[in-house]
């Protein structure tokens, strides 16, 4: 935006000329509060702020800040549940193990330590905000058809933190044979985003658990895709 000072103003002296002029380009300048300047509750809603205020990371405070509109629209419980959880882009789940947990950031939010996980999963929106859950149910429900594998998360948004580091593992001590590497390789030229959008923890999961479907189960790549689309947890 644009400020220009009216033409009678010249008429004044220079002092009063020149305080104008740094005015304008205050003005001008000025594009609002940044990302680490606190965010103003002035027209908070009291009970959404009390939900802001019990979310245990910056990263979930910041995506329920979106879903609430600034906290001035209520939320999904559901939405909220998943705020709540372990958000993180780091593909380093064994400092979740430890007694001061480190959550690694993400693009929604800094990294952070807590005082314990417990009761808390692995969860999404690590590169944006869930606002409509209608296709994360429909997700869910295609997910019961892999019920019969074990260790499989029916519910990519909430993954145990052990059974995330069984899959990290499996697929850093797994070599597929050319055959199999090359039904991997397919199933990245088909699915949108291949084993998730970023190389997060979800990322190795996805790709150990593909590996495992080739392997043992013969999976083969539009199978592998089919099933990389519906654990999507980006948020977007």
């Amino acid at each position: 935006m644009k400020f220009e000072i009216p033409t009678k103003y010249f008429a004044i002296g220079g002092g009063t000329i020149a305080a104008i002029a740094i005015i304008s380009l205050v003005l001008i300048n000025y594009h609002g509060p940044t990302s680490s300047e606190p965010v103003s509750l002035q027209h908070a809603d009291s009970k959404l702020l009390e939900i802001y205020n019990s979310i245990p990371t910056q990263t979930g405070k910041n995506i329920f800040m979106v879903q609430s509109k600034k906290l001035t629209t209520s939320v999904d419980p559901e939405l909220v549940d998943l705020d709540s959880q372990i958000i993180s882009c780091s593909a380093n789940v064994d400092g979740l193990l430890t007694s001061s947990p480190n959550i690694g950031g993400s693009c929604t939010g800094p990294s952070v330590s807590l005082n314990g996980i417990k009761g808390k999963y692995l969860g999404g929106q690590c590169c944006g905000v869930l606002q409509n859950t209608t296709e994360h149910h429909e997700h869910l429900e295609k997910l019961k058809q892999y019920s019969n594998i074990p260790d499989i998360p029916l519910d990519p948004y909430k993954t145990p933190v052990d059974i995330a580091k069984k899959w990290i593992n499996y697929d850093s001590n797994t070599t597929l044979t050319v055959s199999e590497q090359m039904v991997y390789n397919q199933a990245m030229k088909i699915s949108g985003e291949g084993p998730c959008c970023c190389s997060c923890w979800h990322y190795y999961v996805n790709e150990g658990i593909a590996k495992k479907f080739i392997h043992d189960y013969k999976y083969d790549a539009k199978q592998v895709a089919e099933f990389w689309g519906i654990s999507d947890i980006c948020g977007i």
